[in-house]
């Protein structure tokens, strides 16, 4: 439920990818360059060969003892996989062992009717995608996926609007063989803004995603957390005063029924975010109420969540966002309403800078860290969407030749 938001210290394993990447080295090379013993480097160098992070090749030698072994840095092996599906868009990520993005994919308002074939679809073509480059996807390691599902210890979702865990590593499997850890997509965008995006090296931050729905999480202290139940940062459902609408949560007036895109094109009569904009642009009433009712909302709840955690920045993720880029500052103006007038607050409003495929390249890195630790790190893997929603370990595994039906 927790991820570091700072990398870790690096493994004998990385270190040894690092100075591969550089050159081809014998073992001795790599005993004297990383300061460690043969039988520590032997360890670290199966796990490697297994693999096929590394391979070795033997060198002709002039003298009478044996042939050199040589250890080649394997560059074109994907180690992870990461997928990360939302309502409007699906992306793929493959990563070596040292984390280069191999091959990618971004599919744009998908065709699939369900998630799950939203997850089969960008599955397809980022094998497509590997097979056309040439990646070696024989033996990845670990596989990352991130789904609009709430992820809580305690949450429950209907079987019909959202897929079991067991459901999605039936999908992933058949291309792929690692059991997938699996998360939410809101915390996987917020977790790559933490490590590669706008939050880089802020200790502390709230996310929240202005997208089909308002979504958001919680870093503090160089840590994505999740509280004691896996729900901490669920800001789209506090209620505000701007509405009595009913919510998909079951609750009326959440922030969701008037900040998220649905609410504001429902306000606005329009049916897509490029007709509200237009509507916006054209100074019409109805759409611009609707955005100022939705910045007042946004402002308000985040100046509530600033008086509790007192946060170095606001991180603003979204469509929305994207559309309408003056929210930033509207919504900062609004929040700093709510603060203490007579103390020095320091909280910056800022967009965030990374797209679908961080956050599917924060799936693919949250999974390997998993692998390497040999132990569950994602919500679903650690705590379950109940006993429904376990990594389904016993799953069959299928060819990662198969084609999708």
């Amino acid at each position: 439920m927790h991820y570091l938001t700072r990398s870790p210290l690096p493994t004998l394993e990385d270190r040894i990818v690092d100075h591969l990447a550089k050159a081809p080295a014998t073992r001795s090379q790599l005993c004297e360059a990383l300061d460690t013993s043969r039988t520590n480097l032997g360890r670290a160098l199966a796990t490697l060969l297994r693999d096929g992070s590394v391979s070795s090749a033997r060198t002709s030698t002039t003298g009478r003892g044996r042939p050199t072994q040589l250890l080649i840095l394997n560059a074109t092996a994907v180690h992870s996989v990461g997928l990360n599906v939302t309502r409007t868009s699906c992306a793929g990520v493959m990563l070596s062992r040292s984390g280069a993005i191999l091959a990618a994919v971004h599919l744009v308002s998908p065709a699939s009717s369900s998630l799950l074939e939203c997850v089969e679809q960008t599955c397809e073509a980022l094998a497509a995608s590997a097979a056309r480059q040439g990646v070696d996807t024989s033996a990845v390691r670990a596989v990352g996926v991130g789904v609009p599902i709430p992820m809580g210890r305690h949450a429950t979702a209907s079987p019909e609007a959202y897929p079991t865990v067991a459901e999605l590593t039936r999908v992933t499997r058949r291309w792929w063989d690692p059991v997938p850890v699996v998360d939410n997509t809101v915390r996987m965008a917020a977790l790559a803004e933490a490590m590669w995006g706008a939050g880089t090296q802020m200790s502390s931050f709230i996310y929240l995603r202005l997208s089909g729905g308002v979504g958001g999480c919680v870093v503090s202290d160089f840590r994505l957390v999740g509280g004691a139940g896996g729900l901490a940062g669920e800001l789209g459902h506090m209620t505000v005063n701007a509405s009595s609408s009913p919510c998909a949560c079951g609750k009326r007036g959440c922030l969701e029924t008037v900040a998220s895109l649905p609410a504001l094109c429902e306000h606005a009569g329009v049916s897509d975010i490029a007709q509200l904009r237009s509507r916006v642009l054209a100074k019409d009433a109805r759409a611009c109420e609707g955005l100022d009712r939705a910045v007042a909302a946004i402002g308000y709840v985040l100046g509530c969540a600033a008086l509790l955690i007192n946060p170095g920045a606001i991180i603003l993720a979204g469509e929305i966002v994207d559309a309408f880029p003056s929210v930033l500052a509207a919504v900062s103006a609004r929040m700093h309403e709510e603060l203490l007038p007579v103390m020095q607050w320091d909280i910056d409003v800022v967009g965030a800078s990374l797209g679908p495929l961080g956050a599917a390249r924060a799936s693919a890195s949250i999974a390997s860290h998993s692998a390497t630790a040999d132990e569950p790190t994602s919500a679903a893997a650690a705590d379950g969407l109940s006993a429904r929603c376990r990594p389904a370990s016993s799953a069959p595994a299928h060819s990662r030749a198969k084609a999708a039906p």
